[in-house]
């Protein structure tokens, strides 16, 4: 069987992007108060991860306006947070604190489609076309693997909204005109009010229109569309949608109250509002910017849900470990900055209001959750400030 190798790829779509992940062959503001969770031990260092948080939240150069982190390990278990939950308001923020966890979704998506695989309900090795004949024209090329690895030749959605000239070339591709419409009145929507829900499905069938990117399994590029499509196979294949498929295999098993699937628009139930962060430091509240989100991004939850799950998924909670596992070569994986032992696995998402930084060790013995409720997707930056602190959180416990 092929070797599976770790790479990091990057994308914007008024959003950012950073995901380690899998691909085939060569293939302040208020000052936020730490949180002790009962039966869990307190890290005799409370002030290390608070401090690191406060630092993100604070001064000229602050990430977000508010920040909240989960980190367990060998000196014990910590939750804390820091800055603003809400501007208007002047609401702190809390260590459970709810936000949009964007493409650290994926790993959802991927735990519930490992478990069907091995119930015997789909293979990774079937084609877009025997469970969805017709959507794409090259599906019969297309595996569920080469989705779920970035494989796929597909366009990403951020492709298309590149530029206006590459949005364009794309639009002209399409033959069909009323299809050809949709797009454009979508995007004068969203000019107009950036909350307005987009479905998922208008950026799939718009990726059906143009030609594949290389041959499927060849080489890498991150798409978006290509997980949402995933998504699509799995709901499919268990004759059950997403939101059902989530509650009833991970979020009900693993007694995840703040957890939902909420792809789109306004964020159920109580969380910190989201902001995207303009060049001048100037906050808008973007919470409900989702901009066609779909599996790709769809979990709404806090730092110890998330947590809760990375360490049931390697646990075996999930019944999925080993086949995880085999996704992850450890040759491939991203050391966490500082020199820490473990060579932990990292996930980043950013959207257009939060981002997510995990960092977790397959022996499950350690883990850091960094969630934050601001983005500088509008100013083209990615945050090394925070991807160093969430490995000083993941370093330090």
């Amino acid at each position: 069987m092929a070797e599976l190798a770790v790479v990091r790829t990057r994308s914007s779509r008024r959003s950012r992007f950073r995901w380690v992940w899998l691909v085939l062959g060569a293939l302040v503001t208020a000052v936020g108060v730490g949180v002790l969770i009962d039966r869990l031990l307190i890290a005799p260092d409370a002030a290390g991860p608070q401090q690191i948080l406060e630092a993100l939240v604070s001064g000229p150069q602050r990430v977000a306006p508010g920040a909240t982190a989960y980190v367990s390990g060998p000196n014990g278990t910590w939750v804390g947070a820091a800055g603003i939950a809400n501007v208007k308001t002047g609401e702190p923020m809390q260590a459970d604190a709810r936000l949009r966890i964007q493409s650290n979704s994926k790993t959802w998506l991927l735990t519930v489609a490992l478990q069907l695989a091995g119930e015997g309900k789909l293979s990774l090795s079937d084609t877009v076309s025997h469970w969805l004949p017709g959507l794409l024209p090259y599906g019969n090329q297309i595996t569920l693997l080469a989705l779920m690895t970035d494989t796929s030749g597909l366009i990403d959605d951020n492709d298309i909204t590149r530029s206006a000239s590459a949005g364009k070339t794309m639009l002209a591709r399409i033959k069909d005109p009323k299809l050809r419409a949709q797009p454009v009145a979508t995007a004068a929507r969203l000019h107009a009010s950036p909350a307005t829900p987009a479905s998922p499905m208008l950026f799939i069938r718009l990726a059906a229109w143009q030609p594949l990117l290389f041959a499927p399994g060849t080489r890498y590029h991150h798409s978006n569309i290509g997980w949402n499509i995933a998504g699509l196979i799995v709901e499919r294949a268990a004759g059950q949608s997403l939101p059902v498929l989530y509650r009833e295999r991970i979020f009900n098993p693993l007694g995840l109250a703040h957890t939902a699937y909420a792809p789109q628009g306004p964020i159920p139930g109580p969380h910190a509002e989201g902001y995207s962060i303009a060049r001048n430091g100037t906050l808008t509240d973007a919470t409900a910017w989702t901009y066609g989100k779909g599996a790709d991004g769809a979990i709404v939850t806090d730092a110890t849900d998330e947590a809760t799950f990375l360490r049931a998924l390697i646990d075996d909670k999930l019944h999925v470990r080993d086949a995880f596992l085999f996704f992850v070569h450890p040759t491939g994986w991203t050391p966490a900055k500082g020199g820490c032992p473990g060579n932990p696995i990292e996930g980043i998402g950013t959207g257009s209001a939060s981002r997510s930084y995990v960092y977790f060790a397959t022996t499950g013995n350690r883990v850091a959750v960094l969630l934050l409720n601001g983005d500088r997707a509008a100013t083209g930056a990615d945050d090394p400030k925070a991807e160093a602190a969430a490995a000083s959180l993941y370093c330090g416990s």
